[in-house]
């Protein structure tokens, strides 16, 4: 399909510095495509069903639940104020937990259809948010810090700063200083690192294979890149993974296939320190929409609906090329991870159980009915390259959320 391109200039504001790119447009009409706006995918359910196994009932009971949950917290969080100590989907129940440090505010919470629990040890969440805030520092200071460390994050669930060493390793300063902090941090013990989990065309679908260089990623959300100091422009870009891009090398997008590629873009923007990543200047062949592919011969895809963000507990799902669609649980947000094969760490991702390979890297990973979530970053994976479920571990995966990358970059993902 034969789309025009349009060209534009904007002000691109890269960390400090101001730089001055020429920004394509997008084609100007997009083809009507099928899709599934009124509900959860089937694919996605199914895939939800095996991997949280649940009926196709409680599936879609969760998924209504969640959403209520996600609402409570997005109005708890900033009204408890010094008060909130964070707080999670409890799945048996049905309902979010919310942390407080003083009782007094219990019936509030109750007041959001939510369940009160005054912490165990007393800690807010700024207060753990602080402390985690300096081991960050550390690490970005002095990478070798984080000697012997798989990830840092804070548990609201166990009220405590988690940091998860390397069993067998020697610690450096990093845990030194976090052990420093007394009853506020909580040590555990990993068996092994985690790693970044890099390995009819026309369409482009989060969740389908690139080609960067010599790396194998998978598309992540399809958005527009808009401009503060240009009122009403914007451009077409994808967001990814950071890792996946080596400078502005070309990318190139395999579509619905497995073999072939085709011209898709160059890398704009990326940050290492969070791993995310933006491809621009899209070849005219391909087609842009609110889409994640669900990996079947015709091609259907998913819309994406919104970016309502989900509780701690609650359930998500991930495309991407190497394992299609996988299903699991929020289990942990903002923590610092060290990819031990490109030796970085990582800041601000979220954990979940999602199995989550090489070469699935910049995939989408999304609510069961399509509300986007964040891009694949990391895995821990066997030393045979598979998820942890394979050796009957709980799977560790850890995405970037999209609000974060949408704040910081102005890009506002595509929604249907």
């Amino acid at each position: 399909m034969t789309m025009k391109v349009r060209r534009l200039c904007g002000a691109l504001i890269l960390t400090l510095a101001s730089v001055l790119l020429g920004l394509p447009g997008a084609a100007q009409a997009a083809p009507e495509r099928p899709g599934d706006p009124e509900g959860p995918s089937p694919a996605v359910l199914r895939a939800m069903e095996r991997d949280l196994h649940l009926d196709a009932a409680a599936a879609r009971r969760r998924l209504t639940d969640e959403a209520a949950a996600a609402k409570a917290e997005a109005a708890l969080a900033p009204a408890l104020g010094g008060a909130y100590a964070g707080s999670w989907f409890d799945a048996e129940r049905g309902k979010l937990v919310v942390g407080i440090t003083d009782a007094a505010h219990a019936q509030q919470v109750r007041e959001h259809g939510a369940i009160p629990k005054v912490t165990p040890h007393g800690f807010g969440l700024a207060e753990l948010n602080a402390i985690k805030g300096r081991l960050d520092t550390l690490a970005k200071a002095t990478p070798s810090a984080a000697a012997g460390v798989v990830s840092w994050r804070v548990d609201p669930v166990a009220d405590r700063v988690v940091v998860t060493t390397l069993a067998g390793r020697t610690q450096g300063a990093l845990a030194k200083a976090a052990a420093a902090a007394g009853r506020a941090v909580r040590f555990e013990t990993a068996i092994g690192p985690a790693t970044a989990t890099v390995d009819d065309w026309t369409f482009v679908d989060g969740g389908e294979g690139i080609l960067s260089g010599s790396q194998i990623c998978s598309l992540g959300f399809n958005a527009r890149l808009t401009y503060s100091d240009l009122p009403g422009v914007s451009d077409p870009v994808i967001i990814s993974a950071g890792h996946c891009s080596t400078g502005s090398t070309t990318v190139s997008g395999f579509g619905n296939s497995s073999t072939v590629s085709l011209s898709l873009g160059r890398w704009w923007m990326r940050d290492l320190n969070y791993d995310w990543g933006i491809i621009g200047s899209l070849d005219s062949r391909w087609v842009q929409g609110p889409w994640i592919s669900q990996h079947t011969p015709d091609d259907t895809p998913l819309l994406v609906h919104g970016t309502q963000q989900r509780p701690i507990g609650s359930s998500v799902c991930k495309s991407g090329r190497t394992t299609n669609i996988t299903c699991g649980v929020i289990r942990a947000r903002g923590e610092s991870v060290v990819q031990s094969d490109t030796g970085r760490t990582v800041f601000n991702l979220t954990r979940d159980t999602t199995c989550t390979e090489r070469g699935d890297s910049g995939g989408p990973h999304y609510t069961a009915d399509v509300q986007a979530q964040g891009i694949g970053s990391t895995s821990a994976l066997t030393t045979s390259g598979h998820c942890l479920q394979t050796i009957g571990q709980e799977n560790r995966s850890w995405y970037v959320e999209i609000g974060y990358i949408q704040a910081y970059t102005g890009a506002r993902i595509s929604t249907g």
